[in-house]
């Protein structure tokens, strides 16, 4: 990764927890770097408040990233998080939408970064306490390397 896009992974890395950090909440936003320049644009709640409006964020995301002239893409957000094991029957639930992440036992808030470009995604997700603005302990890449939501792997069209 060229030094640039190295550079802008990182300030929105930090800029993320940051925001948390100063105010207990991170407003959605997706970022581009296109043209050697960084693009960041808000995300409306109404988007990510339904399947539908996620289906619509995620094939939008998708088809900006397929222009040639953007080398990185990514969305900061909230979330709900939980460690869950491949081959488990909730990971399967959790799948086919049968449950929400929300609904498990386990479930706790956190905040989320994913950063793509076509040759690699990185995740970068911290368990937050909502109340005391803390920023807690962050899944290990391994934890992440699972994903595969509705808002991963931005570049795969592009490749094929």
């Amino acid at each position: 990764m060229n030094t640039k896009l190295n550079d802008f992974k990182e300030v929105m890395h930090k800029g993320m927890i940051e925001n948390f950090t100063k105010d207990g909440f991170l407003t959605p936003i997706l970022f581009f770097f296109q043209d050697d320049k960084p693009v960041i644009g808000i995300i409306s709640y109404e988007l990510l408040s339904t399947a539908h409006g996620k289906k619509q964020l995620a094939a939008y995301i998708k088809n900006k990233c397929c222009e040639p002239n953007v080398t990185a893409g990514g969305i900061i957000m909230e979330a709900y998080g939980a460690k869950i094991f491949k081959d488990n029957i909730e990971a399967e639930k959790i799948m086919k939408g049968e449950i929400n992440i929300s609904e498990m036992n386990n479930a706790k808030d956190i905040i989320i970064m994913i950063f793509s470009t076509p040759e690699k995604e990185e995740t970068f997700t911290y368990v937050v306490d909502c109340e005391t603005k803390t920023v807690k302990e962050n899944f290990s890449p391994e934890e992440t390397e699972m994903g595969n939501g509705i808002f991963n792997d931005f570049f795969k069209w592009r490749k094929n």
